[in-house]
């Protein structure tokens, strides 16, 4: 594994560390929305630098890279791990029976300390719906890292064993039928309390490798509540020479930001030459709801400079208290070239899908939440833009 070290200079007090590590978590947190919401890929893409990063095995150089796009070999150990979110809330619907059922979600991460990128894919069901390459480091003299979860415990002292006055052994437990040592981080460790966090980690019993990782909240009354339950799988890591990412002119962004331009008012017959494709459409009128106007613009990420990279055609069709958001087979960098045809991912305020050809996503609610049901209705009422 490459070791980064870094100058014998000023090191972040713990305060400034836990900020920066508070800075990562709400930008994590972020980036789920955004996928959740299905404008996902793009700012996973846009965060990252760069979705169309390719990542290879074979020891060639990355493959089918966008005009502004170069590839960047790995130095030293690539590290890899598979997340599950056990707490999510989306669904999948099958559109030809209605059945219902949890999205497994998950995201796959390749992480090269030598370089500072790492490279996230999520997946619904197994199904690619973004990638995003970001560069996790920061300053040069000294050098600073903020890596991927999990590779973060360590920096944040809940690394096994436990950092003295970072985090501490708070029981046992089991996990998936294996038994597991719960580790959990502590607050402001240098004002002498040291109260638990919340975050906790499970570590193996016996390997003492990070099974699964869970926020508590501890009310007043002493009740507590878990939530953000993610599960952690090491995989084997990766020799250098067997990866290479794709990042923009510019370099790759630290931030996962979206990036939009030129939009403008449209008549809806001129849709179809915007995305090369016929979009849907509901209507001038759906449930009461009726078609206030229609735009079309660009949407894509940003590289490290914060400038537009990967910018893709976009219709929106504006109902007021929701709109649709489509695209025809130039896809925003980071987005599946194609979703899994027949089904919905619906949550409470978006679903994503894909039809004829047009990737489509509804971002906004009807008269309440949008429910699987009210997805499945609405997915079933589109239509093709009239010619004309």
């Amino acid at each position: 594994m490459t070791v980064v070290k870094t100058p014998p200079q000023r090191q972040p007090s713990q305060d400034e560390l836990a900020a920066l590590i508070e800075e990562a978590r709400r930008r994590a947190r972020r980036r789920h929305l955004l996928i959740v919401t299905g404008v996902v890929s793009l700012l996973l893409l846009v965060g990252a630098a760069a979705g169309a990063i390719a990542l290879t095995r074979d020891g060639g150089a990355a493959a089918g890279l966008r005009d502004g796009f170069h590839a960047v070999q790995a130095r030293g150990t690539v590290q890899h791990a598979r997340l599950e979110d056990l707490s999510a809330f989306v669904k999948t619907v099958s559109l030809p029976s209605g059945a219902v059922k949890p999205t497994r979600l998950t995201r796959e991460v390749w992480w090269n300390p030598g370089t500072g990128l790492y490279r996230t894919v999520y997946r619904y069901d197994g199904a690619d719906v973004g990638v995003i390459v970001q560069r996790a480091c920061f300053g040069q003299k000294p050098r600073f890292c903020l890596p991927p979860s999990p590779y973060d415990l360590r920096l944040r002292g809940q690394g096994w064993p436990p950092k003295h006055n970072r985090a501490r052994q708070v029981g046992r437990g089991n996990f998936r039928g294996r038994p597991i040592v719960w580790v959990e981080g502590l607050v402001n460790p240098e004002n002498g309390t040291h109260p638990l966090s919340g975050d906790q980690v499970g570590y193996d019993a016996v390997t003492h490798r990070p099974l699964v990782l869970r926020q508590i909240l501890r009310g007043a009354s002493g009740r507590r509540r878990v939530f953000n339950r993610t599960a952690v799988t090491i995989l084997p890591d990766l020799a250098g020479q067997q990866v290479s990412f794709a990042v923009p002119r510019g370099g790759a962004p630290r931030n996962a930001d979206l990036k939009v331009a030129s939009f403008r008012k449209v008549r809806l017959d001129e849709t179809a030459k915007v995305i090369g494709r016929t979009p849907l459409w509901l209507g001038t009128s759906y449930l009461g709801h009726r078609l206030r106007f229609v735009q079309s613009g660009l949407e894509g990420g940003a590289n490290g400079k914060n400038r537009g990279v990967g910018m893709a055609p976009v219709v929106r069709l504006d109902y007021g208290s929701f709109r649709l958001d489509e695209f025809g087979d130039e896809r925003p960098l980071g987005f599946a070239a194609k979703l899994p045809s027949g089904k919905i991912f619906a949550e409470n305020a978006s679903a994503i899908f894909e039809r004829d050809g047009v990737s489509v996503t509804v971002l906004g609610s009807l008269n309440g939440p949008l429910s699987p049901a009210d997805a499945t209705a609405l997915v079933k009422a589109l239509r093709p833009v009239p010619a004309g």
